[in-house]
C-alpha cells in the first residue's frame, strides 16, 4: 500500500531532473557510488505538454583524506508547441580533510551552466573554500557552515541587452541532512553569494529534499528550491519557486 501511494504521488505530479542536494562527509561511503534520476511526462488533446529530465551524480570517496564528486542535470519542456524550459547544470567538487575528526575540510569547485529563458547562454564558475561541521549527532542530524569565494563569467545570449559579466562573488551557506527510519533523509541547504564589490548585488538560493525508500535502491525524492537574483538580466524575473517529485535510482 505505501509503495502505491507513493507511485501514484510520483505519477500525478510534474517531473524535473533532481540530483540529491544532502552533504557528503569523507569515509562515509568509501569506493565509487552515485545516483541517476530521470522523468517523461507527456499530455495530447486539449493541452500537449511535454517534458523531458535527467540527472545523474557520481562520487568517489577515498574514505581518509579526500573525495570528490560531480553532478549533470538537464531539463526541457514545450507547451502547445513552444518551448518554454532548456536547462544544462553541471558542478564538480573535491572536499579535502583539515583535521583528524573530520570537522573541517577545504572544497575547490567549478561549474557549468546553461538557461536559455534567462538569456544565459553559459555561466562559468570557479572557486574555493572552506567547510566546518557544527553538528554530528545521531539524534539531532548533521550541520554545516561554508565559507569562501568564487570567480563567475556570464555570456548572454543577446549581450546587445545583457551585456557580458565577469564577477567575483563571496559564497557562504549553510547546510543541513538527517536520516530517519530506514533509508530516508531530509536534508537542505541554503546559499547567500554577495558580488565582492557590491554587495547588493546577490544571489540567494533555499533548497529541501525528503528521500524516501520504495523498493531496494530505488526512491522517491519530494524537492522545493527557492532562487533569488537581486539583479538579473533584464526581462527576468528575480525569483523562482520550483516544486520537484522524482524517481531516484541510488549505487
Amino acid at each position: 500500500m505505501r509503495y502505491f501511494l507513493l507511485l501514484s504521488m510520483f505519477i500525478s505530479t510534474s517531473l524535473f531532473a533532481l540530483v540529491s542536494i544532502a552533504p557528503v562527509d569523507i569515509g562515509s561511503k568509501p569506493g565509487l557510488s552515485g545516483n541517476v534520476s530521470g522523468s517523461l511526462s507527456s499530455k495530447s488533446g486539449n493541452t500537449q505538454k511535454d517534458e523531458y529530465s535527467i540527472g545523474m551524480r557520481l562520487q568517489y570517496d577515498q574514505g581518509i583524506d579526500y573525495l570528490t564528486w560531480g553532478t549533470f542535470t538537464y531539463d526541457y519542456g514545450k507547451s502547445n508547441g513552444t518551448k518554454n524550459e532548456e536547462k544544462i547544470y553541471a558542478h564538480l567538487r573535491y572536499i579535502h580533510a583539515l583535521d583528524v575528526r573530520g570537522d573541517w575540510r577545504w572544497e575547490l569547485f567549478i561549474q557549468s551552466e546553461q538557461d536559455k529563458f534567462k538569456d544565459i547562454n553559459e555561466r562559468s564558475i570557479g572557486g574555493a573554500g572552506v567547510r566546518w561541521r557544527f553538528m554530528n549527532s545521531e539524534d539531532w542530524g548533521r550541520g554545516y557552515v561554508g565559507i569562501g569565494g568564487f570567480t563567475e563569467k556570464i555570456d548572454y545570449s543577446h549581450p546587445e541587452v545583457n551585456p557580458n559579466e565577469e564577477n567575483s562573488r563571496l559564497n557562504s551557506y549553510v547546510a543541513y541532512t538527517k536520516s530517519f527510519m530506514v533509508g530516508s533523509k531530509l536534508s537542505y541547504i541554503g546559499y547567500f553569494q554577495p558580488k565582492c564589490s557590491e554587495t547588493i548585488d546577490y544571489i540567494s538560493s533555499q533548497s529541501a529534499e525528503l528521500i524516501l525508500p520504495i523498493a531496494g535502491e530505488l526512491n522517491l525524492s519530494l524537492s522545493a528550491k527557492y532562487f533569488y537574483d537581486s539583479r538579473p538580466a533584464v526581462g527576468v524575473e528575480k525569483s523562482d519557486i520550483s516544486y520537484m517529485t522524482s524517481l531516484l535510482w541510488q549505487f
